[in-house]
């Protein structure tokens, strides 16, 4: 039998073969992938979602500034190894830049802020200089760009299930601070003083820290960010210009958690395409992501900064040069700058790696260069906290027994540290294994599993808890997660680093923090690698990965369904709360515009129980649980006539007393025994008058008489 000649296709055929569209096709096909299923999640709602999202524009105002000054600082090291490292060296040298431009706009801020400066045409000048002195290094980028002319690989187009988890980040920011996410006590922490204190710097055009909120004394390169964002949208806008602090600010840590996705797209790191597009999709489908990265933290800076410093710190090299180490210090500085605690999540691993490979003299620089971009942070709480006795704690309020306790009592440093300190239950080192169990391979903010599904379908009160079996707890996305640590072992030396991190992260998790499931996060970055790199290896490995990640994609479209009763439309017809509505006071008393002569800016309000004013029109004076207690104080000292004598010495109008919140308070952290309905009804029979308004229960609002 005659053989048959192999096919050959003729140079016609060559030719004329059809071509696969070019990567930048992705883009555009990622966002109207994303609008698609904002439309599904909100349905009717989608006009509100979207005009809300027109407030995205303010986070531009940041985050173009920052990433054109970054290309400047960048310019002269666009050519280093670990640069070039990259899938696309140009990708990630903007992720590298808008995150430098984002550090030097906070540290300037804090400088213009230590000199009193703080204002809109300051921070507008600030702005404006930065754009001046990046805009002619982007002219020099379109050469670069030719990689996004490439042709589409089949697989790449995995990268658009991240439209589901992009979709429910930007329909969650368009939700007022204060009135999403019950994990997280409806972003309680964005009133108290994520929001709450860019807001007080603006009014007293200083970042000195205030004596009314312990918060204020720690490092704050984000809300240094948001300082900036509330200067000029006042100067803008005018009185209302919360409104357009509370939506800019959130779209701005949005889109800071989405470069954070970026880096681990482009990290300097061996990994393939396929890859490196499922390590993005594990970062992006965990829905503490999208809790945190929804509302308007820190988390998600602290984030990117760690993605950049973890993916340099395992491609580092011995023969690297300086100004690489420089960059790794400088990264590792600004993430300690942003959160405390990212110290042990992040600046500790990446010691650990790099002493790991011996590169004792390297992390000697980066140490020192680190210190040196955190130094200011230092010598601010230095400053606020010189007494007599103490030169000043640099790292307040920690370590207060030691470092010293600035204008603190005793007291309040003990109910401080007991405060922070992991739960009684979670005591020894079985309650210790307990707790990480339960914040991450049982916990559905990390993953959901049966349960969670059974509960989104179909809602029982108190199902699924815990005394649900682990096993229908048991997040599904671990059951590839897991595997990848064991699997890592056999992927090379980098593998084996990240691996390190992570074992770091979860001791400091265990050692240093509340074990609480949010604080865990940073070790998500490790395990995207992780799993990524093993899908490299495994085929197999590698359509289980994808298959469980599809299905977590999947969930991330119902996290709105409990929260905002959105999916498919609203379950009812009520639309997303108004902005203030959070607080349940009267709107009289929120930014709107009050009627003639009542609660003007300069009412001055005493907050008692309540530590979240960031609504509330006019002057207050509050402080958290955790500082001292001024009307508490005054009847400690005199009685009842002592504290009425201190609020009309302080001009207050009103007196707002929650009572609900002081029992809870009093009950976790320690609330001042001696302000009781009993010592409130002394004042009032002294003049303190009750005001019958519409209030939630237990908030009590008093007239104070005038001196």
């Amino acid at each position: 039998m005659k053989s048959r000649m192999a096919y050959r296709r003729s140079p016609a055929a060559v030719v004329n073969a059809p071509k696969a569209p070019p990567r930048w096709m992705l883009l555009p096909a990622l966002l109207i992938a994303t609008l698609l299923v904002m439309l599904v999640i909100s349905g009717s709602l989608v006009p509100t979602v979207l005009a809300t999202l027109c407030n995205a524009a303010w986070a531009g105002v940041i985050i173009i500034p920052a990433l054109l000054l970054g290309l400047a600082i960048t310019h002269k090291v666009r050519k280093l190894p670990v640069i070039e490292l990259s899938l696309w060296p140009l990708g990630f040298r903007l992720v590298l830049s808008a995150a430098l431009g984002l550090g030097v706009l906070s540290l300037a801020t804090l400088a213009l802020g230590s000199c009193g400066l703080i204002s809109g045409p300051v921070c507008a000048a600030l702005l404006l200089a930065a754009v001046a002195i990046g805009y002619p290094f982007a002219r020099q980028l379109r050469p670069e760009l030719e990689f996004l002319r490439l042709p589409i690989s089949r697989r790449h187009w995995s990268i658009l299930l991240a439209c589901i988890p992009i979709a429910v980040l930007f329909i969650a920011v368009t939700f007022p601070a204060g009135t999403l996410w019950h994990t997280e006590g409806n972003g309680f922490d964005v009133l108290e003083y994520h929001l709450q204190l860019p807001r007080q710097f603006l009014e007293l055009h200083s970042t000195a820290p205030v004596k009314g909120n312990i918060y204020s004394y720690l490092s704050l390169n984000m809300e240094m960010l948001y300082l900036i964002l509330a200067a000029i949208t006042h100067w803008a806008v005018g009185a209302g210009y919360i409104y357009a602090l509370v939506f800019g600010a959130q779209s701005l840590h949005a889109l800071v958690t989405l470069l954070a996705a970026a880096g681990i797209l482009l990290a300097p790191l061996p990994l393939k395409a396929p890859g490196r597009i499922l390590s993005t999709l594990l970062f992006l489908v965990t829905p503490w992501t999208l809790v945190i990265g929804s509302l308007a933290y820190n988390d998600g800076l602290v984030l990117l900064y760690g993605v950049l410093a973890i993916s340099l710190a395992v491609a580092a090299r011995s023969q690297w040069r300086s100004a690489e180490w420089l960059i790794l210090g400088v990264l590792l500085g600004l993430v300690v700058g942003t959160k405390m605690t990212a110290g042990v999540m992040v600046a500790v691993p990446v010691a650990a790696m790099l002493a790991a490979r011996r590169n004792f003299r390297q992390l000697a620089v980066v140490v020192l260069t680190a210190l040196l971009l955190y130094s200011p942070w230092m010598v601010r709480s230095m400053v606020a906290t010189h007494t007599a006795r103490s030169l000043g704690n640099p790292i307040f309020p920690i370590f207060t027994g030691t470092l010293g306790r600035g204008h603190w009592s005793k007291t309040l440093a003990l109910r401080f540290d007991r405060g922070h300190r992991p739960p009684v239950r979670d005591a020894g080192l079985i309650g210790h294994v307990r707790a990480l169990a339960d914040q991450s391979i049982l916990d559905r903010q990390w993953s959901p599993g049966i349960a969670a599904w059974v509960d989104a379908i179909r809602p029982a009160p108190g199902f699924p808890g815990p005394q649900t079996p682990w096993y229908l707890r048991l997040g599904l996305i671990w059951l590839v997660v897991l595997p990848a640590l064991g699997l890592g072992l056999f992927c090379g030396r980098q593998a084996w680093l990240l691996i390190l991190s992570l074992a770091v992260q979860v001791l400091a998790w265990l050692t240093c923090t509340q074990l609480q499931a949010r604080f865990l996060l940073p070790a998500v970055i490790p395990l995207a690698w992780l799993l990524g790199m093993t899908a490299e290896l495994l085929p197999a490995y590698r359509m289980a990965a994808t298959a469980l990640i599809t299905l977590q994609a999947a969930a991330c479209g119902l996290l709105l369904r409990p929260e905002a009763g959105l999916f498919l439309g609203p379950l009812n017809t009520q639309r997303p709360p108004p902005i203030g509505a959070a607080i349940s006071l009267p709107r009289d008393w929120l930014f709107e515009p009050p009627p003639p002569g009542q609660f003007t800016d300069h009412t001055r309000y005493y907050l008692e129980g309540l530590a979240t004013p960031l609504y509330i029109r006019g002057r207050v004076l509050y402080a958290t649980v955790f500082n001292r207690n001024e009307l508490a104080r005054s009847f400690h000292h005199g009685g009842a006539r002592a504290a009425l004598r201190y609020l009309q010495l302080h001009h207050v109008n009103y007196l707002l007393v929650d009572w609900p919140e002081i029992i809870r308070l009093r009950h976790t952290y320690g609330f001042d025994p001696i302000i009781t309905p009993q010592n409130i009804g002394r004042l009032q029979t002294l003049g303190l008058r009750l005001i019958t308004e519409r209030t939630a229960p237990g908030i009590l609002i008093y007239r104070v008489p005038p001196k």
